[in-house]
């Protein structure tokens, strides 16, 4: 997606991103559950949004986020991976538009909220579960 694109090597303060960017973020979100992406990518979704909020402070979540959609963006980019372009693309929007709501105090989904974290729990234990059986074997 172009609009990630145009911040690479960037820094953007989460109040400038908040201002300047919070309407075509919420545009692109629109058209995404128009579009029913966000039920296809809905595991994805709850793993990032999930990721973000073991952050405590609102403005890292969405400054953080915000640069790992950059980055992640650019990489598929650069690598040609047009799945991961289109999943991430996707993915961060929709997290980002959710994180600002949040910051704005606005249609805020506590249930969503205890989802995504349990959701991030799970796969951070099926890692960590992974990496002792490694670990193990060694």
């Amino acid at each position: 997606m172009q609009f990630f694109c145009e911040f690479k090597n960037k820094i953007v303060k989460t109040d400038d991103l908040v201002t300047n960017y919070k309407e075509i973020i919420k545009k692109y979100d629109l058209y995404l559950n128009n579009s029913n992406f966000n039920e296809k990518y809905k595991q994805n979704y709850l793993t990032i949004l999930g990721y973000a909020y073991r952050l405590e402070n609102i403005e890292d979540r969405i400054f953080y986020t915000f640069q790992e959609a950059v980055y992640a963006i650019d990489l598929a980019k650069i690598m040609k991976d047009e799945d991961s372009l289109n999943l991430n693309s996707i993915v961060y929007i929709l997290v980002l538009n959710r994180l600002i709501d949040d910051y704005l105090g606005e249609n805020i989904n506590e249930e969503e909220k205890q989802l995504a974290i349990k959701t991030y729990k799970q796969i951070e234990e099926k890692r960590a579960k992974e990496n002792h059986k490694y670990h193990v074997y060694q």
